[in-house]
């Protein structure tokens, strides 16, 4: 697959929309959140592990009126100030992608899928979900059900979310650079380095940790997945025979040095063994 076709399937699978039922409220119509990680943020909203697997919204999920994405209160208005910010020094964010539900992970990764198939007929079962999960999540184990995870770019890049390589413009290195540099004062962590486990470096995700290491926690404790096990989810008869280490290969890619970057309060580990998660 060309790095063009990639980045436009990236851009096009974040327009799937999202439920009506959530608010709409402009930045000024949130109450004032803290604006940096090591200040104590509003307490997170309690999730259900239906909520954190994407079948049910989280609650009092906004809007931002730019972008028409979703995310949770708090997390919103941090990215609104990291926005603001952002300006000040010459670089306008745009937000791709916030929350999804399962059914909107689920289009996503079907159509990844649909396009392994049809360009690499090759691709065994066991190959071809190992390519989609290094650049979509599977549906029910994606952060972006939480509310607390962003898909970032910047006006220059057209939307566009690119990886760095060596030929890699100047100016989206730096942008890159800026957010690495920024976004953490703001409780964001940049959570997917490619070092290990299936998901390759996203430099445009980036998550709210002082929520998101609490709904980490809680989700590495769920053992019952049957409810994810959809038979509308392609190639789900090898995700459901292989669960185990399909989820060990997903929670394995996130970074656990994100508390040292954004949050003084609190820690995550390594992640938990996974190897007992149920599906029956």
């Amino acid at each position: 697959m060309s790095f063009r076709l990639l980045s436009l399937a990236l851009i096009l699978s974040c327009l799937w929309g999202c439920a009506p039922q959530r608010q709409a409220l402009k930045p000024s119509a949130l109450p004032t959140a803290q604006a940096t990680a090591q200040e104590t943020p509003v307490p997170p909203p309690v999730l259900t592990d239906d909520q954190l697997l994407g079948l049910v919204l989280p609650p009092g999920m906004v809007q931002d009126p730019e972008s028409g994405q979703y995310a949770l209160p708090q997390v919103m208005e941090s990215f609104w100030k990291l926005r603001d910010k952002a300006a000040q020094e010459g670089w306008r964010l745009i937000l791709v992608s916030g929350y999804r539900s399962f059914k909107n992970q689920t289009r996503i990764w079907n159509h990844f899928d649909a396009l392994y198939q049809k360009t690499d007929a090759k691709l065994d079962a066991k190959k071809r979900v190992r390519a989609i999960m290094s650049l979509v999540s599977v549906p029910g184990l994606s952060r972006h059900h939480w509310g607390t995870d962003l898909d970032i770019s910047e006006a220059g890049l057209r939307g566009q979310l690119v990886n760095v390589h060596p030929d890699t413009p100047d100016r989206i290195v730096r942008f890159y650079d800026w957010m690495k540099l920024n976004a953490p004062q703001f409780g964001f962590c940049k959570v997917y380095l490619g070092k290990r486990g299936a998901v390759r470096d996203e430099p445009w995700h980036w998550s709210y940790f002082p929520y998101s290491r609490i709904y980490f926690q809680q989700f590495m404790a769920i053992r019952d997945f049957h409810r994810i096990m959809d038979a509308r989810v392609r190639d789900a008869q090898y995700l459901m025979k292989n669960f185990p280490k399909v989820f060990q290969e997903e929670t394995k890619s996130i970074n656990t040095e994100c508390s040292s970057e954004t949050s003084s309060q609190s820690t995550v580990g390594s992640p938990q063994s996974p190897a007992k998660p149920q599906i029956n």
